[in-house]
């Protein structure tokens, strides 16, 4: 017994050191990624101004369940893919992010997809809570015909509990 015991708290620690090794990975890639920052700055301009929607939805959900921000995102990033392809494969300066900012048209895109993306998340509980209470409804209605026609084959006894 005292075996089995040992051998789960080596197990213990093994995973506890695991998951402590696992840090400092995480630090360099935040350090490999803070550095490549300068590189990437019309790029990391563009998807924050374009971006603040997703940023708002993170910050202002409240509650147990935070799940609009990731379905504003989906949409506010979908809108924003357009133009950064083409900063990426076009002119990649600061000053060029700085002029697609400038162009409605790319406001109008990150923030109207964006839109989309918090009426997606209004309207889709109350569509599938409609959807799930018709279909229940109407298996409820199968099943209390299939009674009915049990108890005129079989007689009331079959309704009866007890045994």
């Amino acid at each position: 017994m005292a075996k089995k015991v040992s051998a789960v708290k080596q197990a213990q620690a093994a995973a506890k050191a695991k998951k402590g090794g696992g840090g400092g990975n995480k630090a360099v890639v935040l350090m490999i990624l803070a550095a490549l920052v300068p590189f990437s700055l019309p790029t990391v301009t563009l998807l924050f101004f374009c971006g603040l929607p997703t940023l708002g939805a993170w910050a202002g959900e409240k509650g147990k369940n935070k799940f609009g921000w990731l379905c504003v995102g989906g949409f506010n990033f979908a809108g924003i893919i357009p133009f950064l392809f083409d900063l990426w494969f076009g002119v990649h300066t600061l000053d060029e992010a700085l002029n697609m900012l400038s162009n409605a048209n790319v406001l109008l895109w990150a923030y109207g997809c964006s839109a989309i993306g918090w009426m997606m998340y209004m309207v889709t509980p109350p569509v599938v809570k409609s959807w799930l209470a018709f279909t229940t409804d109407r298996r409820v209605s199968a099943l209390k015909s299939a009674q009915k026609r049990l108890v005129e084959e079989w007689g009331p006894e079959v309704t009866k509990k007890g045994g």
